[in-house]
């Protein structure tokens, strides 16, 4: 059974600016309830599912997410809803209210939106640690200082494939270490006792910190779990470089952007380049994997334009 301690509810912070912004500055978790339009995220499950059904993971005549066996070698099936169901999501009026009230600022959504579909994991063993999958996005899009706004697209309960947090790694810095495969966070880092998670509903959201520790919990059900994530940067911030490769030349690559028009910026063998799955690192000399003419990209780069991490973007 998977029993993970309560996530703290802040709803009632909600309309109190300096509350809820003491709370993600302590936390680097704050919980909400009811803050997405039920009818929204009802319209963009049927999405979900239309994906889902193309890929033969689900029986469109069960109104539950069942299962059909099927595996599948497409990387987050959901994400062939384009930007239809994201670029919704950011638009309600409470979601925004609620990001300009944490961060003492504007919200600038970027193109990092994820839609989940945690497959069944089987039963949970004893001794399983179901927190395996912990991280830090911070680690893998370094100077990237955004917010991750998680919300489930179906009810999960807990012990169905929920979402956890570690409230407090946020203060610690990077805890992943890079002498481990893929650079895993070890499992004696943070202690489990540490974690929270809820069983969500469709409406709630949870707003965490770029270097707050997360997973998904194991998925020891016969359903498919339906969960969305979209990222903002406070206005303020450095903003990443966000286009269309025009070109690339050496170490050089020339983005084409939306407000600045043509902006070149510099690889080195430092840059993070990787494609929307973090790991493997992509070497600087088969960067063109990533980065070819027309391919939507995201570069987090420096005042002199030298580049922290460049990555693919499938919007």
């Amino acid at each position: 059974m998977i029993d993970v301690a309560e996530l703290t509810d802040s709803t009632n912070l909600i309309g109190n600016p300096q509350a809820l912004r003491q709370r993600y500055l302590d936390d680097g978790v704050v919980f909400l309830r009811g803050v997405i339009d039920p009818e929204l995220m009802a319209w963009g499950r049927e999405k979900y599912r239309e994906a889902l059904t193309a890929e033969g993971l689900i029986d469109p005549a069960i109104e539950a997410p069942v299962w059909t066996g099927k595996k599948t070698d497409t990387w987050r099936p959901c994400d062939a809803i384009g930007t239809t169901v994201w670029h919704e999501v950011v638009k309600q009026p409470l979601l925004n209210e609620v990001m300009r009230d944490i961060f003492a600022d504007d919200p600038v959504w970027i193109p990092i939106a994820a839609h989940r579909s945690g497959l069944p994991t089987g039963p949970v063993e004893e001794g399983q640690d179901i927190f395996a999958g912990r991280h830090q996005d911070g680690f893998y899009n370094e100077g990237m200082l955004f917010t991750i706004c998680w919300m489930p697209v179906r009810d999960v309960a807990m012990d169905r494939g929920s979402f956890a947090v570690a409230p407090g790694t946020h203060h610690r810095g990077s805890l992943h270490d890079t002498s481990l495969p893929g650079n895993a966070i070890p499992r004696e880092a943070i202690a489990e006792d540490a974690w929270r998670s809820a069983s969500f509903r469709v409406g709630d959201v949870l707003i965490f910190n770029y270097l707050t520790a997360h997973t998904a919990l194991p998925n020891p059900s016969d359903e498919i779990r339906m969960s969305l994530d979209v990222r903002a940067i406070p206005a303020s911030a450095p903003q990443p470089v966000i286009g269309s490769v025009d070109r690339v030349e050496g170490r050089d690559v020339t983005i084409r952007t939306e407000d600045e028009g043509l902006v070149t910026v510099h690889l080195s063998e430092e840059t993070l380049i990787r494609d929307m799955n973090p790991w493997p690192r992509i070497p600087l000399g088969e960067v063109e994997k990533i980065a070819y003419p027309g391919a939507h990209v995201m570069a987090m780069a420096r005042t002199d334009r030298s580049v922290t991490v460049l990555r693919r973007n499938f919007y």
